[in-house]
C-alpha cells in the first residue's frame, strides 16, 4: 500500500506541475478605436500663463465751441493687462454770477485692457461734465457726457473713438484714446 500511495502522490505532483506550466488564456486585446488611451494630465504651470505687462491708457477729451479755442483735458491711467483701473477727479463750480449752490463737476475714466498680440482690447468708461461759467442766466449751462466703449486698439496708435454733440448748442466733445503696451 505504501507503493500505491507513493505512486499516487507522484502522479498528483506531476499533474500539478503540468497545470502550473500551461499558459493561461489571455483576454483578446480590444481594437484601439473602441478605447482611447486617456491623455496624460498636463503639469500645472508655475506662475501666470501670460507675462506680467502694464498698459498705459491715454484719454484726451477735446471740448470745442463755436468761436472759442478748444479746451483739452488729458487723463492717463496705467493698468496691468487683464485688470481694471480707474481715475476719479472732481471739482465744485458755481453757476453764473449769482451765488446759487455749487455743482460737482467730475472727470472719471475706467479702463480694462486685454492684450492680444500687438492689439489691445479695451473696455473704457468716461464721464465728463463741464459747466459753462459764462452762461449767466442760461437755463442749461451744464454739459454731461457718459460713455462706455469696448474697443480694439493698435499698440501706441491714437484713435478718435467718439464725438458727441451738445443737444442745446453747436458744441462738440471728442474722445481720443491711445493704449500703449509697457514692456
Amino acid at each position: 500500500m505504501r507503493t500505491t500511495t507513493l505512486a499516487l502522490l507522484a502522479a498528483v505532483l506531476t499533474a500539478t506541475t503540468l497545470v502550473a506550466q500551461e499558459p493561461q488564456p489571455r483576454p483578446s486585446p480590444k481594437p484601439a478605436a473602441d478605447k482611447a488611451a486617456p491623455a496624460p494630465d498636463p503639469k500645472p504651470e508655475k506662475g501666470p500663463s501670460t507675462p506680467l505687462v502694464n498698459v498705459r491708457v491715454d484719454v484726451k477729451i477735446i471740448d470745442e465751441r463755436s468761436g472759442q479755442p478748444a479746451t483739452t483735458k488729458a487723463v492717463s491711467v496705467t493698468v496691468a493687462d487683464r485688470q481694471n483701473g480707474w481715475f476719479r477727479s472732481s471739482a465744485e463750480a458755481g453757476l453764473g454770477n449769482e451765488p446759487p449752490g455749487f455743482r460737482q463737476v467730475p472727470l472719471n475714466v475706467d479702463a480694462s485692457p486685454f492684450i492680444e498680440g500687438s492689439r489691445i482690447r479695451l473696455g473704457l468708461g468716461v464721464e465728463y461734465n463741464s459747466i459753462d461759467s459764462s452762461a449767466g442766466a442760461k437755463p442749461y449751462p451744464k454739459l454731461e457726457i457718459k460713455q462706455r466703449l469696448n474697443l480694439v486698439l493698435e499698440d501706441g496708435k491714437t484713435m478718435r473713438v467718439a464725438q458727441s454733440a451738445d443737444p442745446m448748442s453747436d458744441r462738440r466733445v471728442s474722445l481720443e484714446v491711445t493704449a500703449t503696451i509697457l514692456r
